[in-house]
């Protein structure tokens, strides 16, 4: 097979401000077959001028560049058009992921695997509500308020217009900026005409026909007919900064950004006019009041925006929880969880306890034991009225509430889960700061009381042809079985001896039934000792795991007794894989391999669920991002779910769903710290995290800080071991990062022995532990940066910036290092503003972030609102160049910050797709350097001269 590179030179036509302009493109990446199979796509863009100061390596702006600005602007107008046309998205409108795709992908999702002997038992089916103490005196006067109102009456839930044709005139806090209001109502003939209007700045209406209209501009236009005598939801957003309004029913958009009809800039009233059987329901408000000063500190951008319900009515009578333990209590007004594991939470739902309720009906049993991922900040678990647990941080649990449970009955758990407000905050954390609160899944589970306490699992090795693999397989045993006796004085003997079974079964995607190997080891257990049992499995011809082949693999672990009995078993699903960095290279079963993706935030939409669904997201938003990565060419999600100083997630969904898509997880647990003291880590928490997790092959590398603030590398190193020891007293079969950002914490050579400043030192073994990998935030083209420092890397101009981001240290003797891989862990290079058209009417419309200043740097002035294509297109370009010259630098893989919009309330422009889900062009840029081949010129000259030869 021969290979070779494509070179096509094509002109463009197009008055430049050069002579003779031509933009340059190279398609990289064929290999000839029987027929030309392409395998790797890409275009740069480049200016040919016949001016000998465009020889040699010019900048698109910095010390060699030959460009002004506004030829710089034109390039980038011209990149954009050429860009869009190229990734076949001309409005850059496009979804990245269609919810068909997240539904499809969803339905593939393969449940985890049931242990046969043991009963597991899911605890999904739960009823909730939230209550704060005064919330039941507060309603009952707000419902006594509505009554009063003259034709009106509160009535089956809802309000009941009861009069011949009375009007609703509802005063609002006054509305200056920006709101959305939501309602349902229940329309029947005879109450008809309607209206909804807004002190007449907007009026909506459904006249004798069943025909709704609005108005704009004082003209009154048809929209579509609503069915009567059923209910329809209404939503209205409205702009007075630009006096326009969207209007939604029934989740269909019929007023797009049409402008109000008065003119106003002041809103203070809703009215509503109706006939006799009108019903109004669920009435809720959000109002957006502007923070920040467009013309003073940029920093002020942070939090662009308040977020405050001003109304909130569903016409129901808010009743005490008094009791709400007990089996006697009427939990007729709670409702079932939408989905589990469920998080209640955001500004709506401020300071509400959740409380939660479920009823559990188990057979005879010897052992029961409640297992929870976890409680979100902190809780009480309740069985059948009386406390069993109280909880205090985030840890996984698991309890043995055999003699609090009755067999053949229904038993009560109930679950109370304290509120959250972020109490530190940091630069990108949202204006609600009521982060959701939650449990994770939990499950009952009725074993023997010899039964298995945990298993872990990794593989050791891969043998060169990958004819065989070697398993290791560790299981956790406990023996607390008491059998009746009748003695006085304790003479019996009631140890346990029995076999163990280790199976290893194919899984996913293709399940077989017979083992792919197994062994029957002997045990023996005196009473109430735990005990470990491992063994080597070796495995020939495995299926082994990686992003592109995701083969799982279950492996099933049973207790027989001396009689050949089995009286437990458990089940756990692996990937057969090996992480390392042999050579200086990272590697996935040996073969050279790189973590390419970027970071996920999970602030996610919309806007009024962004704090709720943070920590604990419907599975359709984890799915959602995982496609966004694979479709980008990505195999990478760095976990940063961070909304405090400190603080992230473990939620094991996560990896069960990226073990079967085929992703990468650098991971940081709970126990993990943005910035100040490194010692805000949970190190109690950290080694439960990770033998929480450590069985997926989808989490790659532990990474349990991301840039915290340390002196120097001496006061790193006890840091380092603490952490190191922490993670390995766990699981041994993995990379560790303990920071994001090495270069903040002075790091002396790959080998140690100079110092950050050049003199010898002794070397430090954690620096140099087997599993510490190198790592940095590495960016060239970001936070304002030019052209020069992308020229110059990997030895730019020294900025030290804050605490040493962009340090040139000894960045050249890792990327070198036989020993260890170098990741870019986060790059932030460049900002690039959404396609405007897509957030029209919603509160983060046309504000710029804190970044926009980068701009005047990287271009030679701020972009505005107008030029969002061309800010895409120095987004777009100027990523691809940077991760293209680290490519040939030789990282090991590259992390964009961040996948999705969401930071700063919605507003922040770095991310590669919009907070919607549409692509911007840095989307498809990335994805063309995250090819598995990438072709193209072997440096980063913007201008090509009459002398200039293309290095490829």
């Amino acid at each position: 097979m021969k290979s070779k590179i494509v070179i096509k030179r094509v002109g463009l036509m197009g008055k430049f401000l050069f002579t003779c302009p031509l933009i340059i493109m190279f398609i990289g990446g064929s290999i000839q077959v029987k027929s030309q199979e392409i395998i790797s796509k890409s275009f740069e863009l480049r200016f040919f001028s016949n001016d000998p100061k465009a020889n040699g390596e010019t900048d698109f702006k910095g010390e060699t560049t030959v460009l002004n600005t506004d030829e710089r602007i034109s390039f980038l107008k011209r990149y954009a058009d050429f860009a869009t046309a190229f990734f076949e998205d001309p409005k850059l409108d496009k979804l990245v992921v269609e919810p068909s795709e997240v539904t499809e992908t969803l339905a593939g999702i393969k449940p985890q695997p049931l242990p046969s002997v043991r009963q597991k038992i899911a605890l999904t089916d739960w009823k909730y509500y939230g209550y704060r103490t005064g919330q039941r005196e507060a309603q009952l006067k707000n419902l006594d308020r509505w009554n009063k109102i003259k034709g009106l009456e509160v009535n089956q839930q809802s309000l009941l217009f009861t009069g011949k044709n009375p009007t609703l005139i509802h005063p609002i806090d006054n509305q200056d900026w920006r709101f959305r209001m939501e309602w349902k109502a229940f329309i029947p003939k005879s109450a008809l005409p309607v209206r909804f209007s807004f002190d007449n700045a907007c009026e909506t209406g459904i006249d004798v026909q069943g025909v709704l209209f609005y108005v704009t501009s004082g003209e009154r236009v048809n929209a579509e007919t609503i069915a009567l005598n059923d209910w329809s939801t209404f939503l209205i957003e409205v702009d007075l900064e630009t006096g326009k309004y969207n209007f939604y029913v029934n989740d269909k958009l019929i007023a797009d950004f049409v402008p109000l009809s008065g003119t106003s800039n002041l809103i203070s009233e809703w009215q509503v006019k109706a006939g006799k059987g009108f019903r109004l329901d669920d009435i809720w408000g959000v109002s957006y009041r502007k923070t920040y000063d467009p013309e003073g500190d940029h920093h002020t951008r942070d939090e662009p925006f308040s977020i405050d319900t001003f109304i909130d009515e569903s016409f129901e009578e808010k009743r005490d929880v008094l009791g709400w333990q007990h089996f006697d209590f009427d939990d007729s007004s709670w409702k079932t969880v939408p989905r589990w594991p469920y998080a209640h939470g955001g500004e709506r739902h401020k300071e509400e306890t959740l409380y939660l309720r479920t009823i559990v009906k188990p057979d005879s049993f010897k052992m029961a034991t409640l297992k929870m991922e976890t409680i979100d900040p902190s809780g009480e678990i309740w069985i059948n009225g009386k406390i069993v647990q109280v909880l205090h941080n985030q840890h996984p649990m698991e309890m043995d509430i055999s003699k609090f449970l009755h067999p053949g009955a229904d038993n009560l758990i109930a679950i109370k889960v304290n509120p959250y407000k972020v109490e530190f905050t940091n630069r990108h954390t949202p204006s609600d700061i009521y982060t959701g609160w939650y449990t994770g899944r939990m499950w009952v589970e009725l074993t023997d009381e010899r039964r298995i306490k945990d298993i872990y699992t990794f593989t050791k090795n891969i043998n060169e042809n990958e004819s065989e693999a070697h398993l290791e397989i560790e299981c956790t045993i406990q023996n607390d079985h008491l059998p009746f006796f009748k003695e006085r004085e304790w003479k019996s003997d009631n140890s346990f001896t029995g076999k163990v079974l280790i199976e290893l079964f194919k899984w996913y995607p293709q399940e077989e039934s017979s083992p792919s190997a197994s062994v029957e080891l002997p045990v023996s257990l005196y009473l109430k000792q735990t005990k470990k049992v491992s063994t080597t499995l070796a495995v020939e011809r495995p299926d082994l795991w990686s992003p592109e082949h995701p083969n799982l693999y279950k492996v099933v672990i049973t207790i027989k007794d001396d009689e050949g009995n089995a009286i437990d078993d458990d089940v756990i699903t692996t990937g057969i894989r090996t992480i390392s960095q042999q050579g200086g290279t990272f590697r996935i079963n040996g073969k050279p391999a790189m973590m390419n993706g970027a970071l996920s935030a999970a602030f996610r939409a919309p806007l009024e669920k962004i704090s709720q669904w943070f920590r604990c997201g419907p599975e359709e938003n984890l799915v959602e991002e995982f496609l966004m990565l694979k479709k980008m060419n990505g195999n990478t999600m760095r976990m940063t779910l961070n909304d405090a100083l400190t603080g992230n997630i473990n939620d094991p969904r996560y990896a069960e769903i990226a073990d079967q898509l085929g992703l990468l997880f650098q991971w940081g647990t709970p126990s993990w710290v943005r910035t100040d003291s490194p010692y805000w880590i949970d190190f109690d928490g950290l080694p439960k995290y990770v033998q929480q997790l450590r069985n997926h092959p989808s989490i790659g590398i532990w990474q349990p800080a991301n840039h915290p603030m340390i002196n120097g590398f001496e006061d790193a190193v006890p840091w380092i071991e603490q952490i190191y020891e922490a993670i390995t007293s766990k699981d041994r079969s993995r990379l560790i990062s303990p920071t994001a950002s090495s270069s903040r914490i002075n790091p002396p050579n790959d080998i140690g022995t100079l110092d950050h400043r050049g003199n010898p030192t002794e070397p430090e073994p954690i620096w140099t532990a087997p599993l510490i990998t190198r790592g940095n935030m590495d960016f060239t083209t970001g936070y304002g940066l030019d052209w020069s420092t992308l020229r110059a890397y990997p030895y730019p101009k020294k900025w030290s910036g804050v605490q040493n981001w962009m340090e040139t240290g000894y960045r050249t003797d890792y990327l070198a290092s036989t020993e260890r891989a170098y990741f870019d862990y986060e790059s932030e290079e460049s900002i690039g503003q959404p396609n405007w058209s897509l957030h029209k009417g919603k509160p983060q419309y046309k504000i710029q972030s804190y970044e926009f200043y980068y701009d005047e740097n990287s271009i030679g002035r701020i972009l505005n609102t107008d030029e969002w294509r061309e800010s895409q297109a120095w987004q777009a370009m100027s990523g691809y160049e940077a991760y293209r010259k680290k490519r040939w630098l030789d990282y090991d893989g590259q992390t964009w910050c961040n996948l999705r919009g969401g930071h700063n309330s919605a507003t922040y422009q770095k991310p590669l797709i919009d907070y919607y889900g549409h692509a911007k062009l840095s989307f498809y840029s990335i994805g063309m350097v995250f090819q598995p081949v990438l072709a193209g010129s072997k440096n980063v000259d913007m201008v090509y001269g009459p002398e200039d030869e293309i290095p490829v």
